[in-house]
């Protein structure tokens, strides 16, 4: 896995994936089906028109692929951030310096990565300067993973437009929950959404698994190791199968767990086993948890 603010020649991102893909800002490949390489910047992308921008909540917007005329969201590279089913690392460009150059011997891009992202929405826009003007552009809303799933994440805390992101509402029921849940689409919606209305959205997937959870972490069973400031049990929500905790918002792929565990399904050195068994105990829990056809119809 890659370190935020480390820089990485290109031929590594590919390595990492599967890809030998040489021009697209987009890298996909077979070795790493759950995610996908973005890379933004660099003079590149401005010759060809294109204008990524980074927002102040920490959110960016990218702009699709296609270098002449109207972009199309059947295009492969495209289609993959529209379904949404995959984790976005998202890297930098930035051109080499004189003396890196005289160092590496070659003026290969360097790309910084930036964090794990998840697609929030996306829509058409046309433009209207350089060379894309008057090109209808596909515009990706990016935000980062861990302003989603991290409740305790700085960059919502310092802001007060978010204070009631986190307090827990008046507690409905858990197949109320899950019925929440499933009547949402978990794919990136399509038209104009903000930062703040994609985070309160992906609250849903935290509360429903912390109130499955019970108190007690999903994974050794102990009760959480103390109460947050709104009094309730401390748990952790994490992605079984995902490379972070970024998935999508599915019951049966989530676990609330203690910060103990939730480091160990990280970087444990069982950590692969620790997936196999916090899956199984998840797919049993789930088993019990009955939604009535009507719940589902009311």
């Amino acid at each position: 896995m890659f370190t935020i603010t480390h820089e990485y020649d290109r031929n590594i991102l590919l390595h990492f994936v599967g890809s030998r893909q040489q021009q697209s800002g987009i890298i996909w490949g077979e070795k790493e089906p759950s995610c996908v390489i973005v890379t933004t910047g660099g003079r590149g992308g401005k010759r060809a028109g294109y204008g990524d921008i980074r927002n102040p909540d920490g959110s960016i917007l990218y702009i699709g692929q296609g270098e002449k005329g109207d972009q199309d969201v059947t295009k492969f590279s495209n289609s993959l951030l529209i379904e949404g089913e995959r984790s976005v690392l998202l890297f930098t460009t930035r051109e080499p310096n004189a003396e890196e150059v005289r160092q590496r011997g070659n003026h290969r891009k360097l790309y910084r990565f930036e964090g794990i992202y998840q697609v929030a929405s996306w829509d058409f826009f046309t433009s209207t300067e350089g060379k894309r003007a008057n090109d209808k552009l596909l515009r990706f809303l990016l935000v980062p993973a861990n302003n989603i799933y991290n409740a305790q994440s700085a960059t919502i805390q310092q802001d007060e437009k978010f204070s009631n992101i986190h307090k827990p509402p008046s507690k409905p029921s858990l197949n109320q929950l899950k019925k929440n849940l499933i009547n949402a689409s978990a794919k990136p919606s399509k038209g104009q959404l903000n930062a703040r209305d994609y985070f309160i959205r992906s609250q849903q997937i935290i509360i429903y698994a912390k109130e499955r959870a019970k108190g007690c972490c999903e994974r050794c069973n102990k009760a959480a190791p103390f109460f947050d400031i709104y009094g309730t049990p401390y748990l952790e929500v994490h992605h079984i199968f995902r490379l972070a905790d970024d998935g999508p918002d599915i019951p049966i792929n989530v676990a609330a767990i203690c910060p103990n565990c939730h480091k160990e399904a990280h970087y444990g050195i069982n950590r692969d086993k620790i997936k196999e068994e916090l899956s199984k105990c998840i797919i049993e829990k789930e088993q019990l948890i009955n939604i009535s056809e009507d719940a589902l119809n009311n």
